[in-house]
């Protein structure tokens, strides 16, 4: 990665605690981002869902090379592995953020047709404006979610966070999907290659993390290795192998982080052929062995 690029994840809030108004770790709500754009970093890499509202002022947002304005009562949906390159900013503006753990956008959401439509339509159309109505429900979830979190504490507590969170997550979606113009859906669901990608991200979304093998998926929807190979990466930009280990690992990530299985029963759990191959594999994506991971890494 660039020296001047940094990462804006779970970790970057925590270096801001004077902003955070609540956050678990799948969770974050911040009030501002005025002393993170402050850093001096010319780019920020996202490894979260996030959702900026515009509450005040006018801020210029460069999203993978592309330029968008982001004004007052307008909303941007920053998916993850976004580029967003420092600009400057002109105050007053108050920008309140959402954010969501890729663990909890991968455990709510099904990679369904609908749901890539709004992915497509996003990279494309981050910027979204907030009608009254909106506006208003916006508002009310917001204070349920404030009531929620100021709630005393009990054994079920996280638990029906999540759950609320995720109910406030599909109804975004429910939103996203009727604002797509039906023309958008329809030209994307014509390609062939659309289609085959679709089933390939279905299919890795279904899978448990213990397939992670290239030929696997190939058989299962009927192609050779090396014609899926080509049309996901010609789709996509990615290598179907490197979409296949995105997912394992955040799979198998929750599992150390959340289960109390030991070390060997997760590599069992994830059909690894011995403890040395899963911490092998534990490393090379994460940087740390599984034991390391689930004592001191952070699931963003």
């Amino acid at each position: 990665m660039n020296p001047t690029t940094r990462t804006l994840d779970f970790s970057t809030f925590k270096e801001h605690p004077e902003i955070i108004r609540y956050m678990d770790t799948d969770i974050a709500i911040v009030d501002n981002l005025n002393s993170m754009l402050e850093t001096g970093a010319e780019t920020f890499k996202t490894e979260c869902f996030l959702m900026a509202f515009c509450l005040q002022g006018n801020i210029s947002l460069n999203l993978n090379k592309c330029q968008h304005n982001l004004p007052t009562d307008h909303c941007a949906i920053v998916l993850p592995g976004t580029h967003i390159e420092h600009t400057p900013y002109k105050k007053p503006y108050t920008v309140r953020i959402v954010a969501f753990s890729k663990e909890f956008y991968a455990s709510t959401i099904k990679l369904d047709p609908n749901t890539w439509n709004i992915i497509q339509y996003l990279y494309k159309n981050p910027i979204l404006p907030i009608s009254e109505k909106e506006s208003y429900k916006i508002y009310l979830l917001k204070e349920l979610t404030v009531r929620l979190i100021d709630e005393p504490p009990h054994p079920f507590s996280h638990l029906v966070k999540h759950h609320f969170f995720a109910s406030v997550f599909c109804e975004m979606l429910a939103h996203l999907h009727e604002y797509i113009p039906h023309t958008e859906k329809m030209d994307y669901n014509r390609t062939r290659q659309s289609a085959i990608f679709r089933q390939f991200m279905e299919e890795v979304a279904n899978d448990d993390g213990t397939h992670r093998a290239v030929s696997y998926y190939a058989n299962r929807l009927c192609y050779s290795a090396k014609h899926l190979s080509t049309v996901i990466k010609q789709f996509s930009g990615k290598t179907p192998i490197s979409i296949i280990n995105e997912h394992a690992i955040l799979k198998i990530k929750h599992q150390l982080k959340h289960s109390d299985m030991s070390i060997k029963e997760v590599a069992d759990y994830f059909d690894f052929v011995n403890p040395s191959f899963f911490g092998k594999y534990v490393k090379q994506h994460t940087g740390m062995s599984p034991l390391q991971y689930r004592l001191t890494g952070t699931e963003e």
